[in-house]
């Protein structure tokens, strides 16, 4: 990819939503000078977990693709290493994801390149401006020393927050929004907004502030339909 990169786009917690990330892909139109941040749990609860790495593959032949580790790539991971964590993935979601493969398909239906794609993502990425990480950062702390928990478990909650100590921005998923609606304290956003249960799949441009957000069936959410146009103007949909 080229050393300059266009736009910086956030993507939420896809859980399985196929067809919200293709929707949300044909609406960004991603070119190989623009970078996506990809904020973890791509698989799980959603239908269609395995196609979600399919395209996630495919696009990382498009463009620069970073995959940051969710709570759900941690469990599948630690899935293959004891029958306990198998138990408790699936039950977390996990089943879905394997019966994105085929019915009642195991560990072992999982293609190697999909396990190469969950090995790859990392705990957290930054750029001069943001700070992208799946859960949560500890204010006080360099994001290089903030443990597994709050990167990838805790909840991230408005009145406990405080900016980071870099005075860069923080963009996280994970703590669904049950509103469908992006939460903005100026100094972290957090764009999990729901998709699997009825909410919408956001992409944030984070230097613009434009969004995206589009539906689990695949359904592009419209301008109008936003109680945040000002902060985040979603882009004009010409159908």
């Amino acid at each position: 990819m080229s050393g300059q990169f266009g736009r910086l786009i956030a993507i939420g917690d896809i859980h399985g939503c196929v067809h919200a990330l293709d929707v949300l892909l044909a609406e960004i139109v991603p070119s190989s000078s623009d970078r996506l941040v990809f904020l973890g749990d791509l698989i799980d609860q959603g239908r269609d977990s395995g196609a979600v790495i399919d395209r996630l593959l495919q696009l990382q032949q498009q463009c620069d693709v970073v995959l940051i580790k969710g709570n759900h790539e941690e469990m599948i991971l630690a899935a293959r290493e004891s029958e306990s964590a198998l138990r408790y993935w699936e039950n977390c979601g996990g089943v879905a994801t394997l019966n994105s493969y085929r019915f009642g398909a195991v560990l072992a239906d999982i293609p190697p390149e999909h396990w190469a794609l969950f090995e790859s993502c990392q705990p957290y990425f930054e750029t001069g401006e943001f700070l992208f990480t799946h859960a949560n950062y500890l204010p006080d702390l360099p994001i290089s020393e903030t443990d597994e928990y709050q990167l990838r478990w805790a909840l991230f909650e408005p009145e406990e927050m405080r900016p980071h100590q870099s005075g860069r921005t923080v963009v996280v998923g994970h703590t669904e929004q049950r509103n469908s609606e992006i939460l903005d304290l100026g100094f972290a956003i957090c764009i999990d907004t729901a998709c699997w249960r009825h909410g919408w799949l956001t992409a944030l441009d984070c230097r613009s502030r434009t969004a995206w957000q589009a539906s689990r069936w695949g359904l592009l959410r419209g301008a109008d339909e936003s109680t945040h146009r000002g902060q985040f103007p979603l882009h004009a949909v010409s159908r």
